[in-house]
């Protein structure tokens, strides 16, 4: 058993390195790179946050990071990653707007038959009665075409990450950081990772070490730590 907090210690100063030398290269702030160094883990929010900046930590420096980490585990971790979960397709529910909606159409429709009904006195034209003309003008037809137009239609966020420069910790939840948790975990270089949803909340560890597609287009992610609502139109900083 090694001390992990020594072996980052005395690597950082071998290499003649100050805290915020590495806080400038890693992005991780140096109050909690020092906690690392003191072991003091509590400080973080979880087991998965702490293993990031650790595994980060630790490949600055040139350490084995996975022997790093298998030490805290062993030693600190109090419950394991929850195991990545495939893509997530959120259901639309119907309202009762939409129903309303969609009956607008059929109450046209029965207006026309009984207008129809009553010129004819409710009965069929004879055969020596002219032709009927046309009765449906585009402007009878136009309700219809405007309740089309009018009825909501979801907008979808198709989020594709990949740890391009190295290891980042993610947390997301569906529509808020209240909503259900649907990953939680640390992404290893190289590896994609994708979600879709309506809505979600996602918290990044180490969101400079992401690449970042929303509904197929490049998006920016915020140069340092923290939470980001993601729509099917934009990511925008979140509490």
């Amino acid at each position: 058993m090694f001390e992990i907090g020594s072996s980052l210690r005395k690597a950082r100063m071998r290499q003649k390195l100050e805290l915020a030398d590495v806080e400038r290269a890693t992005r991780i702030r140096a109050r909690y790179l020092m906690a690392l160094e003191e072991e003091r883990f509590e400080i973080f929010p979880g087991t998965a946050y702490a293993k990031g900046f650790l595994r980060t930590y630790a490949d600055h420096l040139g350490l084995d990071a996975q022997r790093v980490v298998d030490e805290y585990n062993s030693r600190f971790a109090q419950e394991e990653e929850l195991q990545a979960a495939p893509a997530v397709r959120v259901r639309r529910r119907r309202t009762w707007r939409d129903l309303r909606l969609a009956a607008i159409p059929i109450a046209v429709l029965l207006a026309l038959v009984g207008w129809q009904l009553s010129r004819t006195g409710g009965h069929h034209p004879s055969a020596k009665a002219p032709p009927a003309t046309e009765t449906t003008t585009a402007a009878e037809r136009t309700p219809t075409t405007i309740t089309r137009a009018l009825e909501p239609t979801p907008t979808v966020a198709k989020i594709r990450l990949v740890a391009a420069r190295g290891p980042c910790w993610i947390d997301v939840h569906l529509g808020s950081r209240t909503g259900r948790a649907i990953y939680t975990g640390t992404l290893q270089a190289g590896q994609p990772v994708h979600f879709v949803a309506q809505r979600l909340w996602i918290r990044m560890g180490a969101p400079w070490n992401l690449d970042a597609q929303l509904n197929g287009k490049t998006v920016q992610l915020t140069p340092t730590v923290g939470n980001v609502l993601v729509t099917g139109t934009n990511l925008t900083p979140a509490p």
